[in-house]
C-alpha cells in the first residue's frame, strides 16, 4: 500500500484529489485546506512527516505511533487528536479498537493510521462524490460524529443481545449462554477502557481556545463529550446486567443440580433398606429362612412392597417429597 492512502485539496466549490505526497497547490484560497491521509507502516510516510511536514517532534512522534491513548495536544494554532474507533476490519474483533491520529491546523489536515478506519473511508467516499466537509472544523466534526456513531451502534447491539439473553436464561443451552454472557462482559470492559480517556479528550477539546473552532462547532464537541459519557454509562449498565444474568443463570443451574441431588437422595433412601434385605437374603449359606419353601419369594416381594409403602408414607408425612 502507498504511503498516501488518500488526499485532497478542498475549496468551497472545488475538490482536487492528490496522487502522491509531493503534489502541492501553489495558489490556495484563504478558506481552503489540504488533507493527507497516511499509512504510518510505510517508510515514505514517516520520512515525509519528519522532513517535509514542518511539524514539531512531539506531534510527529504521536502521528507515527501505531498504538496510543486517546488524547488532545494543542500546539500553537493546531491540535493533535488521538482517537479510538471500532475495528471493523475483516477477521478482527470490534472491541480491539483501531487508532486514528489527526493533526488539524488552518489550511491543513494530516491523519495517520496503521489499520483501516471506516469513518475516514466514509469521508473519502463523500469527497469522491463531490460532497464532504468544506472546512477543517467541519472535517473534525464529521470524524468525531462517525467514530462515536459506530460505537453507539455497537453498544446498542450489545444491549439487544443482553435483552435476548435475559429472555433465554430459562430455555437456552446453559453452557453456550454462559460463554456468551462472559464474552459480552469482556467486550464492555474493553470498550469502556478506551472510551473513558476519549471522553476526557473531547472535554479538553471543548475547553481549548482554538481560533478556527467557533461556538457552534464547540457545541458539537460538547455534545460528543456528553454522548461519550452516555456510552460509558450504558457500558456500565451492560456490565451490571450481564452480571445479573450470569447470577440468575448460575442460580438456575444450582437449583437444577439441587433438585437432581434431592431426587437421587430420595431414590437412594428408598432403596437403601431394600438393598440391605436383598444383600442379606442373597448370601449363599446354610440356615437362611425360606430356602425350602416355594412361597418364600412371593412373601419376600410383598414385604419389599410394604417397606416401600411405609417409606413413602414417612416421606410424605415429613414433607420430604
Amino acid at each position: 500500500m502507498a504511503a498516501l492512502i488518500t488526499g485532497y485539496y478542498i475549496e468551497k466549490d472545488y475538490i482536487k484529489k492528490f496522487e502522491n505526497l509531493s503534489e502541492e497547490i501553489s495558489n490556495k484560497n484563504e478558506d481552503s485546506f489540504s488533507w493527507y491521509h497516511l499509512n504510518v507502516l510505510e517508510t515514505e510516510a514517516k520520512d515525509w512527516l519528519k522532513e517535509k511536514s514542518g511539524l514539531s517532534e512531539i506531534v510527529i512522534k504521536e502521528l507515527i505511533s501505531e498504538e496510543t491513548r486517546p488524547r488532545v495536544l494543542k500546539d500553537e494554532d493546531g491540535i493533535l487528536l488521538n482517537l479510538r474507533g471500532l475495528n471493523l476490519n475483516p477477521d478482527s474483533d470490534e472491541e480491539d479498537m483501531v487508532s486514528l491520529h489527526m493533526w488539524i491546523e488552518p489550511g491543513r489536515i494530516i491523519t495517520t493510521r496503521s489499520e483501516r478506519v471506516f469513518t475516514i473511508d466514509d469521508i473519502d467516499q463523500s469527497y469522491q462524490q463531490g460532497d464532504g466537509p468544506r472546512s477543517t472544523a467541519d472535517f473534525l466534526i464529521r470524524v468525531l460524529d462517525g467514530v462515536i456513531d459506530r460505537i453507539s451502534d455497537y453498544i446498542y447491539d450489545i444491549e439487544e443481545q443482553i435483552d435476548e439473553m435475559e429472555e433465554e436464561v430459562l430455555t437456552a443451552e446453559r453452557s453456550k449462554l454462559r460463554s456468551m454472557i462472559s464474552e459480552k462482559r469482556r467486550e464492555a470492559v474493553i470498550i469502556r477502557r478506551y472510551i473513558v480517556p476519549q471522553r476526557e479528550s473531547m472535554a479538553r477539546l471543548y475547553k481549548e481556545k482554538i481560533g478556527w473552532l467557533d461556538e457552534d462547532d464547540k457545541e458539537y464537541v460538547y455534545e460528543f463529550s456528553n454522548r461519550s459519557i452516555r456510552q460509558i454509562e450504558e457500558l456500565d449498565t451492560i456490565r451490571d446486567r450481564a452480571a445479573l444474568v450470569q447470577e440468575e443463570l448460575n442460580n438456575k443451574i444450582n437449583d437444577q443440580m439441587n433438585r437432581t441431588m434431592y431426587i437421587l437422595s430420595i431414590v437412594g433412601s428408598i432403596f437403601l433398606p431394600l438393598g440391605f434385605l436383598t444383600g442379606l437374603f442373597g448370601i449363599n449359606i446354610g440356615g437362611m429362612p425360606g430356602t425350602e419353601s416355594s412361597a418364600a419369594f412371593g412373601i419376600f416381594s410383598v414385604l419389599m412392597l410394604v417397606i416401600i409403602g411405609i417409606e413413602y408414607w414417612l416421606f410424605k408425612r415429613n414433607d420430604w417429597i
